[in-house]
């Protein structure tokens, strides 16, 4: 049976800031860099945290204090990337959680070929700019407006708002936020469309074509259900789903999802598994979690990395995601972060064990910048002493080498 819904214009949502909208993504470096702009698909956007850094690459730097178009070079930034519904002007507020936090940004017409490396080239300009001092009287917020003159507002004391822009329906947009000092919290984007998108008629999908999935969480031991968290990734394009606090889930997705579940619960290690995609109607999944002891290992399988690089590839955010979520559970945890390489017919020379060395470290970094003290971390390099296929035949058992694995030091 299909049911008609009907759905509000953009920028009809109230809640917190008198908003609400999409829902934010778990933030990583990746989000710091254009490449990684987030999709924003409402007219409300809420971050509630920012990427602290300038993600993986400096594309913004070297500009003099007073120009108005550019950052002198980025602090610590985050990436988005939006369509305008209609045709319309485009205003739009950016909102601190915390109106001590100085806030910039920059806008980009989105539809060029290649645009993230002309932007990091500087061989295509912003369309608007503020970089003015947070003003607190306005609840240190920002944007553009219809009433404000400039395009561009410089470093220094100015106008919290630059000028409205018209735009076309279907037109991309680039827009890159900053905090020149460490971000205290996150913020929300308001846009706001004049006229406003029609209302939209939306039918509810045919599910003959949907599994049903479901995950129990029991201890290993005794076999009794323990309430547990869930990390899903692929069950959502470009989103890994979040669930808490329950010993039974159900869901409904796409048939044939290739799946990576991850499960915590304060007091047992994590726990990774992935589900080959099927035609099943119903796909049922157990999860067994043993308590923490110490020199307990586990493998992040999907934490990968490029080649000879120690750059994380963004398969990698729910390993990533569910590392951050044991520690946060197990404060009292330490660990140790064991880097490993891909280096078959080689003997376990000095560059694989700093390679491994360096992978370690950046899940070390990503756990720093995520508020995990360094009292409660270490990172060693193994080089290619360990893979798990001496003999790689294909590209998933080399990336399976390109590794890193978690031990527990003490709890």
């Amino acid at each position: 049976m299909r049911t008609l819904r009907l759905l509000l214009p953009l920028g009809w949502c109230i809640a917190a800031h008198g908003l609400f909208g999409q829902d934010p993504v778990r933030l990583t470096q990746d989000n710091g860099d254009c490449i990684g702009a987030i999709d924003i698909t409402d007219s409300v956007y809420h971050q509630s945290d920012a990427v602290r850094g300038f993600g993986n690459t400096l594309e913004i730097r070297e500009n003099p204090i007073d120009d108005k178009e550019w950052f002198e070079r980025e602090h610590h930034t985050t990436w988005y990337r939006f369509r305008a519904p209609v045709t319309t002007t485009l205003t739009f507020d950016i909102i601190p959680d915390n109106p001590e936090d100085d806030i910039d940004f920059l806008l980009f017409e989105g539809a060029i070929t290649d645009i993230c490396d002309k932007i990091a080239n500087k061989r295509v300009h912003p369309l608007r700019s503020n970089i003015s001092r947070n003003d607190i009287a306005l609840g240190s917020r920002c944007g553009l407006r219809k009433d404000a003159p400039d395009e561009y507002v410089r470093s220094g004391v100015g106008s919290s708002y630059s000028k409205a822009i018209d735009v076309q329906a279907g037109e991309l947009f680039y827009l890159v936020i900053d905090y020149q000092d460490r971000p205290l919290a996150g913020y929300t984007i308001h846009f706001h469309y004049d006229p406003a998108p029609p209302p939209v008629e939306e039918h509810e999908e045919d599910k003959s074509d949907e599994q049903h999935l479901v995950i129990d969480v029991i201890d290993a031991r005794s076999g009794t259900p323990i309430d547990a968290d869930l990390t899903i990734d692929g069950m959502v394009f470009d989103k890994v789903v979040e669930a808490k606090g329950k010993d039974h889930y159900e869901y409904d997705m796409d048939m044939y999802r290739n799946l990576r579940i991850g499960c915590v619960r304060k007091g047992y290690m994590f726990y990774t598994t992935k589900v080959k995609g099927n035609t099943d109607p119903e796909v049922k999944v157990e999860v067994k979690l043993t308590p923490i002891q110490p020199g307990e290992h586990v493998v992040l399988e999907d934490i990968r990395f490029v080649g000879n690089d120690t750059k994380i590839l963004r398969s990698s955010e729910a390993a990533l995601l569910l590392l951050l979520r044991f520690l946060q559970e197990n404060p009292k945890v330490k660990i140790m972060i064991e880097g490993h390489v891909n280096g078959p017919t080689f003997k376990n020379k000095k560059e694989f064990i700093e390679l491994s060395t360096a992978r370690a470290k950046s899940v070390y970094d990503f756990l720093l910048v995520n508020d995990i003290v360094p009292e409660r971390l270490d990172f060693t390099g193994l080089g290619n002493s360990q893979m798990i296929y001496p003999e790689p035949k294909n590209k998933e058992q080399s990336e399976a080498n390109r590794r890193v694995e978690i031990k527990v030091v003490s709890n």
